[in-house]
């Protein structure tokens, strides 16, 4: 059961989780649901947050990339909203205007921090994914664990539609945990 106990709560979350992601927020939802496009959402969600962590990507609080964000924000709110039986037409409205607020805010906030504490950019950049996915599996009910075998299957159906033969390291066969030990 997630831990938010509104729909309005809950929508507005997975709103915030957009503004960080443009593409964790559906993910997070289409997870929740099992639909069968959720792999794809996984997909873009871990293909983002690897394309942010390195640079490539540009800074969020730009106008024009504030809209996929803000329009990620206004359908999971929405979704969320019709899900919980409840309709309120105003939900995508305040789900895009929460997500472009994360988006623009966060970033900003991140740099005074690096700047004013001295923290590494990318140190506090882990830290707000950790925050984000901690407020999207809080929002659907999801643990970490099973959001981990949730991007296991969607690179796992990848790799089955990529390359039907190729195997996966011994180590990932056999279950090798976070801290290297074999997994029960």
């Amino acid at each position: 059961m997630p831990k938010l106990k509104t729909p309005l709560e809950r929508a507005m979350a997975l709103a915030a989780v957009s503004g960080s992601k443009a593409t964790l927020g559906p993910a997070f939802l289409e997870s929740s649901r099992r639909a069968p496009r959720a792999g794809a959402w996984i997909l873009g969600a871990l293909g983002e947050m690897f394309l942010d962590k390195t640079g490539l990507l540009p800074a969020r609080y730009r106008p024009a990339l504030l809209i996929p964000h803000a329009l990620a924000g206004a359908w999971v709110a929405r979704e969320t909203m019709r899900d919980e039986g409840g309709d309120d037409p105003s939900a995508p409205v305040m789900g895009a205007i929460v997500a472009a607020g994360v988006a623009g805010v966060a970033p900003m906030a991140r740099m005074v921090l690096s700047r004013g504490l001295g923290v590494s950019d990318p140190l506090l950049g882990l830290a707000e994914d950790y925050l984000v996915l901690k407020l999207g599996g809080e929002a659907t009910g999801m643990t970490f664990n099973q959001m981990g075998e949730c991007a296991k299957e969607a690179v796992e159906d990848l790799r089955d539609r990529v390359a039907p033969g190729l195997e996966l390291p011994a180590a990932s066969r056999i279950g090798v945990g976070a801290r290297g030990g074999a997994a029960k």
